[in-house]
């Protein structure tokens, strides 16, 4: 289980849902940038990290990932709240787009503050910060349930989704149509190709400083929500712990694809790369 690599013939899918509701508006550990463009920048960054992993030989782009992004809380293009594509510009209300696609229809180039270097940096945009309403988050794993579903049916042979939920607050919509918050996400991560089940990741992104959790083996004496979202989340895999440690993140046994309290934006991009770094193949 969880042992494919990616290839053209077997590509990966990877699915962001993005918390926009109105709590994300808080600055992040006390500097000029929201917890909404904290969250916007890493997405953007492992993006074109994506981006760069599928680029082979002459510049060409290898169809290595669909990638999804959904926003939940506000909803830029159709108003009100809810769940929407968080994509914009010429990939506006896609779900899940091929990388190749991804690459060719960023929103522009800008200057980004970078986590590494200590300095801005060029580097394209896909996905705008943006907040407001309430944290429909059932919502949110329901519809990535959706199109995970539709993409295993075609790819049985593939290494199994992954969705990174990343959000500050507390779910408002749980129950939905009857269905708890651990139903919606049973629901999710029973999805699966013959490599194994959907992988659901969560990050608890928090504006001040407080005591950082990464990839613990129990939710045990953390502060709501914390609980919950160790609960729903995946155990890590073996890639993963790979990664992890790679990376020098530490993990025990039965850590599982969750981090609270997460207040630097360099662990977050860490996070993030860890939980979609997978191995490709040049064919």
């Amino acid at each position: 289980m969880y042992q494919e690599s990616i290839s053209r013939k077997r590509p990966g899918c990877i699915v962001f849902l993005l918390d926009r509701s109105d709590s994300m508006r808080r600055p992040w550990n006390w500097g000029r940038e929201t917890l909404a463009q904290g969250a916007a920048a890493a997405i953007n960054g492992i993006l074109m990290e994506l981006c760069i992993r599928a680029t082979k030989g002459a510049g060409l782009c290898y169809h290595y990932f669909d990638v999804g992004i959904f926003g939940y809380g506000t909803r830029p293009a159709a108003g009100g709240e809810g769940v929407e594509s968080a994509f914009a510009g010429r990939l506006a209300n896609r779900t899940l787009v091929p990388i190749g696609e991804i690459r060719d229809n960023h929103l522009g180039v800008r200057e980004v503050p970078s986590v590494d270097l200590g300095a801005s940096v060029q580097m394209p945009v896909w996905v705008e910060p943006v907040y407001g309403y309430r944290t429909p988050m059932c919502q949110a794993i329901a519809v990535a349930g959706e199109h995970v579903y539709e993409w295993t049916q075609a790819h049985q042979d593939s290494f199994p989704p992954i969705i990174v939920n990343i959000t500050d607050g507390m779910v408002t919509d749980d129950p939905l149509d009857g269905a708890s918050l651990g139903d919606w996400a049973k629901r999710l991560t029973s999805i699966s190709t013959r490599d194994g089940q959907a992988l659901l990741f969560n990050v608890f992104v928090a504006p001040q400083a407080a005591s950082e959790v990464v990839f613990p083996a129990s939710g045990l004496g953390l502060p709501e929500p914390g609980p919950a979202l160790f609960d729903i989340s995946s155990p890590l895999p073996g890639p993963m712990i790979r990664n992890a440690a790679s990376d020098g993140v530490p993990t025990v046994p039965g850590a599982r694809g969750f981090a609270f309290n997460v207040t630097d934006p360099a662990m977050l991009v860490k996070i993030l790369e860890i939980g979609t770094r997978i191995t490709t193949r040049g064919d």
